[in-house]
């Protein structure tokens, strides 16, 4: 199994740190808006790799962080006029309606941010005390020129230092040094922690590197993401958890692509979204839309249309269809003759999917040889060349994949 890490910049023989469980974590939802279905083919993709893992006979450990301590979730309370608590309560809600919808697998641990800022504290001591840190009136900062390294993730070229960055956002790439620990001031409302620095709240990067050490330890396995966190969120993240252990926190980093409509970039400062419930109002049920989402790799840029959605369904459909034939031919109680043809059938199923899936995770490869073979079988099985001994080979293989991919109603828990 070859995966592409982010930060080598090529495709890496996967296998665990240690022992045989994989420690996984993904970015979770930041909570000052509802998520999209650009957000959910990042999720989706990581749903997938837990689930290949698990195939692989891997054991598999995920954290997932909800963002519910940052700049924008405090502004749009207040532009909403709501308690943050309340704003946040109601997009965890919505978020983890399309979630199951979608069918994907909860994490094993879901962290909010908000209940783990004494591990927070811990973290940005940590930094202090090996000299990485700048204080002034708004907080303490992260100094990146003091980190070598810096930059590496997203292969930035000739890097220029800005000084320090304003907020989260950033202008352009480069050095900014970075905010760890933001004094409190009015507009932060209830969003308040003591701390050795004054009252105030943690940065937004800060957040990930503490709870996922907090649960995966200072060095595990995979972290996740959509590309538009590698820089400056995740180089962040690498910084300030290398610079407080002196390891690398994570031995892969997988980034799944963006996700367009009709060719323009789908975000919430540009309001071009689309979501899960507003497709569902318009008839596109979650698991027609979760199969849309993961019919490409996760790697691949992909566009949303309403007529590439509806063709790249119909392939879908007609594999469901194929497997209602299957199924009612495996249901037969005319002999238990087995011919071989279903068993070759079934191995070969399950060595296309296996090539593809461990070829990074190549969905989109693994799917057309899966329909491929699938179309074979049903011919096979109209010209009465397959015994319901052979069907239920078929089948059984076909549930097997299903439990990774979960599209076609099929052994997917």
């Amino acid at each position: 199994m070859r995966l592409f890490d982010t930060f080598a910049g090529h495709r890496r023989k996967f296998a665990p740190l240690k022992g045989n469980t994989v420690r996984v974590y993904t970015c979770g939802p930041s909570v000052y808006a509802y998520s999209h279905i650009g957000n959910f083919r990042t999720y989706l993709f990581e749903d997938v790799l837990v689930r290949y893992l698990k195939y692989r006979g891997f054991g598999a450990r995920r954290v997932m962080n909800i963002t519910d301590v940052e700049d924008k979730a405090i502004a749009a309370a207040r532009k909403e006029g709501v308690g943050l608590e309340r704003l946040q309560k109601d997009r965890i809600r919505a978020f983890f309606s399309d979630w199951d919808g979608l069918g994907m697998l909860r994490p094993g641990v879901v962290a909010r941010a908000s209940e783990h800022v004494p591990q927070m504290i811990a973290l940005i001591r940590r930094i202090c005390r090996k000299g990485y840190c700048k204080s002034d009136k708004e907080g303490i900062y992260f100094d990146v020129r003091k980190f070598r390294d810096y930059g590496k993730l997203r292969h930035l070229k000739n890097p220029r230092y800005f000084g320090k960055a304003s907020g989260d956002d950033y202008v352009k790439e480069g050095l900014w040094d970075f905010r760890l620990w933001k004094k409190w001031t009015r507009g932060d409302g209830r969003a308040r922690w003591k701390s050795p620095f004054g009252d105030g709240r943690p940065g937004w990067h800060i957040e990930c590197s503490a709870m996922s050490m907090h649960y995966l330890g200072e060095s595990f396995d995979i972290h996740c993401g959509g590309s538009d966190n590698i820089y400056p969120h995740h180089e962040n993240e690498i910084a300030q958890s290398c610079a407080a252990t002196g390891k690398p926190l994570a031995n892969f980093w997988l980034h799944s692509r963006h996700l367009t409509i009709n060719k323009r970039k789908m975000s919430k400062r540009t309001g071009n979204m689309l979501y899960v419930k507003q497709l569902e109002r318009m008839g596109v049920t979650p698991d027609c839309l979760r199969f849309y989402l993961i019919s490409e790799r996760y790697r691949s840029q992909m566009d949303f249309t309403m007529g590439k959605f509806r063709e790249r369904i119909r392939l879908c459909n007609e594999a469901r269809k194929t497997m209602g034939a299957l199924e009612k031919l495996a249901r037969r109680r005319d002999g238990e003759v087995h011919e071989g043809r279903g068993r070759a059938i079934a191995r070969r199923l399950l060595r296309g999917f296996e090539g593809a899936m461990d070829d990074d995770l190549n969905t989109k490869l693994a799917f057309r040889r899966i329909f491929r073979i699938m179309d074979g079988a049903k011919r096979m099985a109209d010209e009465g060349k397959l015994t319901p001994a052979d069907a239920k080979e078929i089948v059984r293989a076909v549930e097997r994949v299903d439990g990774v991919l979960c599209v076609l109603g099929l052994g997917c828990a």
